[in-house]
């Protein structure tokens, strides 16, 4: 498997489980760790890429610093939250939505473009 396809499936895994932990925590609203823990993956997961080639990042156009930044935002939110400090819920719903936003996006982009290299 190359590094495109593993993007494929992480972006499917990624949507999937914005979608599984949406139906839970609607069934059940004990659940709502859940998004903290699901926002605190994600936002951790891209500040693992970007930290490494931070200095890239200046490269890029503003939105992927902005992408980066709310990343950045959501990761010490989440942090606090997992640390019990109370925040309110709409501040992980819409880290959460935006989330699911941006990786079901990612995936329709992989998915519709024949793209030989992604990375």
């Amino acid at each position: 498997m190359n590094i495109d396809d593993a993007l494929k499936v992480l972006a499917v895994a990624l949507v999937l489980a914005h979608v599984v932990v949406l139906i839970a925590v609607l069934r059940n609203r004990t659940h709502m760790n859940w998004v903290v823990w699901l926002n605190l993956l994600v936002s951790a997961g891209v500040m693992a890429y970007w930290v490494p080639r931070f200095s890239e990042l200046f490269g890029y156009i503003d939105m992927v610093m902005a992408f980066v930044v709310f990343e950045l935002m959501v990761l010490v939110v989440s942090t606090l939250a997992a640390l019990r400090v109370r925040m309110p819920r709409a501040i992980h719903w819409t880290a959460f939505a935006a989330n699911a936003l941006l990786s079901a996006n990612a995936l329709v982009f992989m998915l519709t473009f024949h793209i030989t290299r992604l990375m």
